[in-house]
């Protein structure tokens, strides 16, 4: 397990929180690289679900499933249902934010404006995490963050502005509610931490995931269709097993995990690695098309990640391009 240096504040000490990675890249950035490139592969998987089964109803399906799994493994390995009723509101913030309210606005983001705005609105959640973290006193923000926060952003926007059929032409509401989707996770990923010092990954996991489908039942229930859900096709089955147990199970495990080590606002900034993987995966799976200009933006986006992790400074870059 690698070594980490803290540099969170004084009063983060004192709430508990679990001290946070600086330097270098560690085996929990290997793991966050992982989580955002199985998210990337569940986007043109769930688009081709969403033939077959209402938006909601998918996230009904997934989350349902997931959380009895997630519920079943820490229960076989600490067989302990506790959970201390101080804790129970933070629980139930987290359900709201990254479960509930999180897969209501992306939905309906997505219906009214482009996916692309959607795409280039989202990549503020970093930006979000940093300032909640903030305000929370749990990070301090540092002069890598600013260096490499529009660096990455370059890279978001040629990725998304240079896709083919690519358009800014969405409306003022939908813009909002994909703003509110991204401040919903960044909120999630920020306010989950404190509760690791109390309980481990897949206990919250379990609760949170189960807390957050509960609270979505009222929005999805309607657009549950016994009948579409018995006529899947045998693929259709095969992309939601995916979508379960990896694109909920797993990452979630994996997000957690990232949390915990490198904190909520550097975990949050591997979300900007996902238009860019997005795209790769859209061009595998459903064959869209790649240009160079997006492959520029993924380039970007992954120096300015080095940037913040300080794998890599701008006076280094400097030195390898004068040897160069």
């Amino acid at each position: 397990m690698a070594s980490s240096v803290s540099t969170t504040d004084i009063p983060t000490k004192k709430l508990g929180i679990p001290q946070a990675s600086v330097q270098g890249f560690t085996f929990a950035d290997f793991l966050l690289l992982v989580c955002v490139s199985i998210w990337a592969l569940n986007v043109p998987l769930i688009k081709s679900i969403l033939q077959y089964l209402n938006p909601l109803a998918v996230s009904i399906l997934r989350f349902t499933v997931a959380g009895l799994i997630m519920f079943a493994i820490f229960l076989y390995r600490e067989r302990s249902l506790r959970i201390q009723l101080k804790h129970l509101p933070l629980m139930i913030l987290c359900a709201l934010c990254g479960i509930t309210l999180n897969q209501v606005v992306f939905v309906y983001a997505l219906s009214n404006t482009s996916a692309s705005e959607v795409s280039l609105l989202m990549a503020t959640t970093p930006t979000f995490a940093v300032l909640i973290a903030w305000m929370l006193k749990q990070e301090k923000t540092t002069a890598s963050y600013w260096k490499s926060l529009p660096i990455s952003l370059a890279g978001v926007v040629l990725i998304v502005l240079t896709a083919p059929g690519a358009h800014l032409s969405g409306g003022w509401f939908g813009d909002f509610l994909a703003i509110l989707t991204a401040f919903s996770w960044a909120a999630y990923t920020v306010i989950l931490r404190p509760l690791m010092r109390h309980y481990s990954i897949t206990k919250l996991g379990a609760y949170i995931t189960l807390m957050g489908t509960v609270m979505l039942l009222p929005f999805g229930l309607p657009q549950i269709n016994i009948d579409a859900i018995t006529n899947l096709p045998a693929i259709i089955w095969v992309e939601l097993i995916y979508a379960t147990l990896g694109a909920v199970v797993l990452t979630n495990i994996l997000w957690y995990f990232g949390v915990k080590r490198l904190g909520g606002p550097r975990t949050a900034f591997y979300s900007y690695l996902q238009p860019f993987l997005g795209v790769v995966a859209a061009a595998l799976v459903l064959s869209e098309q790649i240009v160079i200009w997006q492959l520029l933006g993924g380039i970007l986006i992954i120096l300015g990640m080095l940037i913040y992790r300080r794998v890599l400074s701008f006076s280094r870059i400097r030195k390898l391009i004068l040897r160069s």
